[in-house]
């Protein structure tokens, strides 16, 4: 799913930056190749652990009326 840039900060699908490489394992927030775009829901869940141990997740449902 898009992430949309345009959510207020806070929102569940909101855009956050992820390290792919957690800086609690290692990880440089400063290195450009580390981080990448994220849902704010998607990277809370993921926490700390590498890309690898997490499976698919159920998104939360659209806010939006418009059909």
């Amino acid at each position: 799913m898009p992430i949309d840039y345009s959510l207020p900060a806070g929102h569940p699908m909101s855009f956050e930056v992820d390290e792919i490489v957690p800086v609690s394992k290692g990880g440089s927030p400063y290195d450009r190749a580390n981080v990448a775009p994220a849902h704010r829901i998607c990277n809370q869940r993921r926490g700390n652990r590498p890309l690898g141990e997490v499976g698919p997740t159920m998104l939360p449902n659209a806010t939006s009326q418009e059909w």
